[in-house]
């Protein structure tokens, strides 16, 4: 699934062909990605003939702002978003939406197992139906705000990064890193973590969600760049998909458990 990194990396591809933009049509194929709001035809009523005055990112979610409504897209766990030429563009069997702008591009998405969203908010209602945790990027991203957040719950502390509404934006993918990077098991509870420890995790994501947009994001299977290539971060994961291969710092083998219905990877012996 698309997490952060994949998202922001996305964001900043597609703000120069969007931005500006005004929108000429419409197609929405597949009527379950408006399943959280409203009808599918509502959005090619209500969007075409705006022009795109932003795009943002809330965790995993992508926000087209139209002034007092805003599109926002989650791309689920195989969503792509494509940036084309009018005369490239050809719709397979797995484009359920594109939006043609009245210039010389098409934006499409593109979804396998139709798992992702796309719906229709009010601009001034986002933050409010979205409910989502601090942007781990962000300036109030302290491991002071960290600690006051986790520091009472008794889930495992994997499983309280994954939950948005506390940190938004951090998967699967990117717990696992931080927690290595950090020092700090998975299964560790999170009201067990000292203060330095808390420290360590706020600077070890902040570190690998940089990475991970810095280098394009992590193609593990479906995510695409908009210009269809891949993300190169994932030749870069130390424990991540890493399962029975040496732990690059003490040669140990990396385990994988289950926890919280994820595959949770760790090294033994590096965390703690």
């Amino acid at each position: 699934m698309p997490e952060l990194p994949e998202v922001e990396v996305i964001r900043r591809a597609l703000e120069p062909h969007v931005v500006g933009q005004h929108i000429a049509r419409v197609t929405l194929r597949a009527p379950r990605l408006n399943r959280r709001q409203g009808q599918p035809q509502q959005i090619p009523e209500r969007v075409v003939g705006r022009n795109i005055q932003k795009l943002g990112r809330r965790g995993k979610f992508l926000l087209f702002e139209l002034g007092e409504l805003t599109l926002v897209i989650h791309l689920g766990m195989t969503g792509q978003l494509r940036w084309w030429t009018r005369a490239a563009f050809i719709p397979d069997t797995h484009t359920h939406a594109w939006i043609e702008f009245a210039g010389d591009g098409i934006l499409s998405y593109r979804d396998i197992r139709k798992f992702g969203e796309i719906f229709l908010l009010r601009t001034d209602a986002v933050e409010a139906t979205l409910r989502l945790g601090i942007e781990p990027l962000e300036s109030a991203f302290t491991a002071e705000g960290l600690a006051e957040c986790l520091r009472h719950s008794q889930v495992k502390i994997k499983s309280a990064l994954l939950d948005q509404h506390k940190v938004a934006g951090v998967g699967n993918i990117y717990a696992d890193e931080a927690l290595f990077r950090a020092g700090i098991r998975p299964t560790r509870r999170a009201s067990s973590l000292r203060r330095d420890e808390f420290k360590r995790l706020r600077e070890a994501i902040r570190a690998i969600l940089a990475a991970g947009i810095r280098h394009g994001g992590s193609t593990i299977s479906d995510y695409r760049r908009p210009n269809g290539e891949p993300g190169l971060f994932v030749i870069r994961h130390r424990v991540y998909h890493r399962h029975g291969k040496p732990c690059t710092v003490c040669s140990t083998p990396i385990r994988r458990i289950v926890l919280g219905q994820r595959g949770t990877h760790f090294c033994p012996v590096c965390q703690h």
